[in-house]
């Protein structure tokens, strides 16, 4: 069994994504060029891909156009596909939407949920990591231009976005705070919610910042490393983190 679209890695996701989005619509024949299955009811065999490739269409869309510029019918037409196929799957705009931003944050936050805790600092500081990447990927700064751009107007989809990526973020930066603590690796007291801010904060608050003017901070691997470690170095000094020898993990007999 295929794995489920909202979990399989986001890699790359941009990339297809625009590379449908920008193609030039067809209004007399608005099925993709090149696609082999035909406009309607999708066959069996494409069938498993039609959600994945709904959420690229629109993904695509949405960083072009923005999210008040994005219509359901352009999305529809775009991916061959009628309105009720998509409104079969989300209930709205604003629903199709959450679901593109949650597919693309999927595979990190599986991730960090299914982290096993056996040593929560060095764990905290490999999710640290992968979400400074993830900030500064474009598709993710294309959402974040579509929540300050629109989200005044249309409030519940901040709300929902937060719910859907925000939070479950935080959570598990507070959930790994806590393990670390209670194995002896951070200080007593810092295991908080303002602990799990201000890391994200340090972390990916100047190069989202730089990246939302343009700037186009850490280009490289080397860059991105050396402004972590540095980030990471503070932190550490800060809640006195510290590593800590750790019970060998017991396997069941």
């Amino acid at each position: 069994m295929s794995e489920p679209p909202a979990l399989r890695s986001p890699k790359g996701y941009l990339s297809k994504a625009l590379t449908f989005a920008t193609r030039p619509l067809d209004m007399a024949n608005p099925c993709l060029q090149g696609r082999k299955r035909r406009c309607g009811r999708p066959t069996t065999d494409v069938t498993e891909d039609l959600d994945q490739y709904l959420l690229e269409i629109a993904a695509g869309l949405f960083v072009q156009h923005g999210y008040a510029g994005t219509s359901i019918d352009q999305i529809a037409r775009k991916a061959c596909a009628s309105k009720q196929t998509i409104y079969r799957r989300y209930s709205s705009k604003e629903a199709l939407f959450i679901a593109v931003v949650t597919n693309l944050t999927g595979s990190v936050l599986r991730a960090m949920e299914e982290t096993p805790l056996t040593n929560p600092l060095e764990e905290l500081r490999h999710i640290s990591r992968l979400m400074l990447d993830l900030t500064l990927r474009p598709d993710a700064l294309g959402t974040y231009r579509i929540l300050i751009a629109d989200g005044h107007r249309h409030p519940s989809l901040q709300q929902q976005a937060v719910a859907a990526i925000g939070q479950p973020f935080h959570n598990n930066f507070v959930r790994l705070l806590k393990a670390a603590e209670q194995k002896g690796q951070i200080n007593p007291g810092h295991a908080t919610d303002t602990t799990a801010r201000l890391l994200t904060g340090m972390v990916t608050g100047w190069p989202m910042e730089d990246s939302l003017f343009g700037l186009d901070p850490l280009k490289t691997e080397e860059e991105r490393d050396a402004f972590f470690s540095e980030a990471w170095s503070f932190f550490l000094n800060a809640v006195g983190g510290r590593q800590v020898a750790l019970a060998p993990q017991q396997v069941p007999g």
